[in-house]
């Protein structure tokens, strides 16, 4: 028999991972499920196989709802910070798991309910993000480890989102949509009952932490208590006084902009301009999600060699802009090209970078410059960067207007993909000289680091590993 050797404390990273991954899926998959089952196309054909008729109007909210919830994550973010990150993600998940049990019953008696609960869900989901900001803090050792577990989330996201449809499509063709919201509240609840037995709120009370493991958190918990370091949040003035979270949010409101109207749409481009086969659009967005989550642990492995040999901030101001330049680059390609597999290659090269740009980069930045008040920071550029998600669809639709079947189809719907492209090349240079002149105008801000991270091969301790047969 050979030994395996593995850390215990990374099934927690697994479970995580299952959570975020669900949350990811399940949130696209749910706005397919309903299109795709739940609401009726057309009220007035007997063929269409939706079972609810809704106005228009009401599909609207009906669709948007998680995402009104969702873009007001500071509040539950808030309440979890004075009170417990753990117990706010446990609450999410339990939210979630009720919601997907009601949605079937509250649909066919009231669209206003199903709306204010699928609202009621994206609130409390609110709290995952900021949530693994403060699992990194606890749960983590070593600044290597840290930074591959937070760039992780980026390329576990990407998976769900690629994911969400073809789990939503197979679902509710092969049964129904009520299956569907059935199967993920069984998943929910399930997420629940580990969460609760296995992640409290002290690591070292975790029934997966045994041994020798659990003597590295102690003395880890020790080593903090010596740093002189902040134990508490910070006041939400200090917070408001300093620059790097705004140039955060102006981030997020272009690097959601582009992904949500890139990786979201990115099917109907290929459909439109490259008269791809059905089959083969279907599985871009899984594609997209694989190639992005290879792409972005690349860069967070480029980026901890770089950390080696170059000042901490350098490292980031290059790993930022690289991908900034090169994601600009790719729309200025994808403008102007006509071969659909230079077309699909630059796509997915597009959301890898986009989910680098997140978590391995802006995401992890935050984190070193004050692990304390990353979660309620992480909360406040997400909530300002979910306006792109009501408002990249518009700007789509406003510029992409061609329909098939009209006048040189062809050639408009090709100029007009060009034009959106362009628009988000503009974007990725416009944001990334924000994060350069808010690093000009407050140096010194930017230059403390005041991170609760213990170097693994300079402290008390070495990270063990448990032999099992």
């Amino acid at each position: 028999c050979q030994y395996i050797k593995t850390h215990q404390r990374y099934v927690a990273f697994l479970l995580m991972m299952c959570v975020l991954f669900t949350e990811q899926s399940a949130r696209v998959a749910i706005s397919l499920a309903m299109i795709g089952g739940m609401v009726k196309d057309n009220c007035d054909d007997p063929n269409d196989p939706g079972e609810l008729c809704i106005s228009e109007r009401g599909k609207a909210f009906l669709l948007g709802a998680y995402f009104y919830g969702y873009a007001l994550q500071i509040i539950p973010t808030t309440i979890a910070r004075k009170t417990s990150y753990t117990i706010a993600l446990k609450l999410a998940i339990l939210v979630a798991a009720v919601v997907q049990f009601l949605t079937p019953t509250t649909a066919a008696y009231s669209t206003a309910l199903t709306v204010v609960l699928q609202a009621i869900r994206g609130l409390a989901a609110g709290v995952l993000l900021p949530n693994h900001m403060e699992f990194a803090r606890k749960w983590t050792f070593g600044k290597k480890e840290t930074k591959l577990y937070i760039s992780s989330i980026g390329g576990i996201s990407l998976i769900g989102f690629g994911f969400g449809p073809m789990l939503a499509g197979f679902v509710t063709t092969r049964y129904n949509w009520r299956t569907f919201f059935h199967v993920s509240g069984g998943m929910y609840s399930v997420l629940f009952v580990m969460l609760c037995v296995l992640l409290p709120e002290d690591p070292v009370k975790s029934p997966l932490i045994r041994g020798d493991e659990k003597k590295m958190f102690v003395m880890r918990m020790e080593a903090h208590k010596n740093k002189e370091s902040p134990k508490k949040p910070a006041p939400l003035k200090d917070i408001a006084k300093r620059i790097y979270p705004y140039a955060f949010c102006l981030f997020m409101i272009f690097n959601n902009f582009q992904f949500f109207t890139v990786m979201s749409v990115s099917p109907f481009y290929v459909k439109d301009v490259f008269k791809a086969p059905t089959d083969f659009v279907s599985v871009i967005p899984l594609l997209s999600g694989v190639t992005g989550t290879i792409f972005n642990y690349i860069c967070s492995l480029v980026l901890i060699k770089l950390d080696k040999r170059l000042p901490w901030l350098k490292a980031r101001m290059i790993m930022t802009s690289v991908p900034f330049t090169t994601r600009a680059i790719l729309f200025i390609i994808l403008a102007n090209t006509t071969n659909l597999y230079i077309g699909v290659i630059c796509l997915m090269i597009n959301v890898g970078c986009t989910g680098f740009l997140f978590n391995g980069s802006i995401m992890t930045l935050n984190y070193e410059m004050d692990p304390i008040n990353a979660p309620f920071i992480v909360a406040v550029y997400n909530s300002v960067g979910q306006t792109s998600g009501f408002t990249a669809p518009l700007v789509k639709s406003g510029i992409v207007t061609a329909q098939p079947g009209s006048h040189d189809f062809d050639t408009v719907v090709a100029n007009q993909w060009g034009k959106l492209f362009y628009i988000n090349s503009f974007c990725s240079v416009a944001v990334m000289l924000s994060i350069v002149i808010s690093y000009l105008i407050r140096r010194s801000e930017w230059q403390k680091h005041p991170s609760l991270l213990i170097d693994e091969n300079k402290a008390n301790y070495k990270p063990v590993t448990s032999a099992k047969r």
